[in-house]
C-alpha cells in the first residue's frame, strides 16, 4: 500500500471515529440535559375528589396549595415556609419556627373554635443532623392530649415508618415497605415540613397514605396499622421522561375488600 494510499486510510477512519464520538457526545448531552430538568408539580389529582393545583413565585417556592382544606397561601422568611394560611378564612392558621440552623423545630396552630373561643397549639418538633423531623408532639384541635409521634427515614431520605408512643411504647400507624427508584411528584416543591402534621393525622384519623408530600421517591406498597384492621396499599405508576409519576394505579385493601382508583399529576419542567 503507498504512502498516499495509507495516509488517506488513517484520516477516512480518524473522521469516522471522530463523526461517532461526536454522536455519542451529541447522544450522551442530550441525556444528560433531559436527566437535569427540574420539574415542578402544576396539578394533582389524589382520586375522591381531592385535587390539588399549585403556583410558585419567581424563586420556585411553593406559594399556594389550591384545593387543600386547611391553607391554600404559604409565606416564607429566610427561605423558609413560615405561614400558612387560608384566604377565605384568615382567622386560622399556622406558624412555623426554626432553629439557628434552620430545621423545624415548633409547629403552631392558632385560631378559634366552633365555639368561637381562641386556641394556641404548639407542637414540638426533633429534628436530626439532616433536619429530618424524627418526632412530634403533635397538639392539634382535634385531640384532646399531645400525640406523640416517632418518624423513620431510609438512607435515601424517605419516610419510612410513622408509630406513637404510647406508654412509652412504640406502636406503628405507617409504614412504607418498599419503593421505586424515580423521582417523587413533590420533588421539587418541598413542604414535606410543613404538611408533616397532616400526613399524620390523615395516617390516624383517615387511614391514608400522604407520604408522597415527604418521600423523595415512591412507595410501592405501604401498611398502615388501624385499630379495625390493617390497610394495604399497592401502587403502580406510569412516568414521564423525566421520571417523575404521571399516573398512579392504586389498589387499596382493606377488611378483605380491595378498591382500585387512580391518581394523576401534571408539571411545569425546565
Amino acid at each position: 500500500m503507498s504512502k498516499f494510499n495509507i495516509l488517506f486510510t488513517s484520516i477516512l477512519l480518524a473522521t469516522i471515529v471522530f463523526a461517532c464520538d461526536t454522536d455519542e457526545i451529541k447522544l450522551l448531552a442530550e441525556k444528560e440535559q433531559v436527566a437535569t430538568k427540574t420539574c415542578l408539580i402544576k396539578s394533582a389529582n389524589h382520586g375522591y375528589g381531592i385535587v390539588y393545583n399549585f403556583e410558585y413565585d419567581n424563586k420556585k417556592n411553593l406559594t399556594k396549595i389550591l384545593g387543600f382544606a386547611d391553607f391554600n397561601t404559604i409565606s416564607y422568611e429566610n427561605s423558609l415556609p413560615k405561614k400558612a394560611e387560608s384566604s377565605l378564612d384568615k382567622s386560622y392558621y399556622i406558624n412555623f419556627q426554626y432553629d439557628s440552623k434552620g430545621a423545624l423545630s415548633l409547629i403552631n396552630f392558632v385560631g378559634k373554635d366552633g365555639l368561637g373561643k381562641p386556641f394556641d397549639f404548639k407542637s414540638k418538633v426533633y429534628t436530626n443532623a439532616k433536619k429530618q423531623a424524627e418526632k412530634i408532639d403533635l397538639l392539634f384541635p382535634i385531640f384532646d392530649t399531645i400525640l406523640e409521634t416517632k418518624m423513620e427515614y431510609d438512607t435515601k431520605g424517605n419516610l419510612k415508618k410513622i408509630s406513637v408512643i404510647e406508654d412509652g411504647k412504640s406502636k406503628p400507624i405507617l409504614e412504607n415497605l418498599s419503593f421505586d427508584d424515580k423521582k417523587s411528584p413533590y420533588l421539587n416543591a418541598p413542604f414535606s415540613n410543613i404538611m408533616l402534621y397532616f400526613i399524620i393525622i390523615s395516617s390516624t384519623v383517615g387511614g391514608e397514605n400522604t407520604t408522597y408530600f415527604a418521600n423523595k421517591n415512591n412507595p410501592t406498597s405501604t401498611r398502615i396499622y388501624s385499630e379495625s384492621g390493617d390497610i394495604l396499599y399497592t401502587y403502580q405508576y406510569e412516568y414521564n421522561t423525566n421520571g417523575y409519576p404521571t399516573k398512579t394505579k392504586v389498589i387499596r385493601k382493606a377488611n378483605g375488600k380491595e378498591e382500585a382508583y387512580e391518581e394523576s399529576f401534571t408539571y411545569n419542567c425546565q
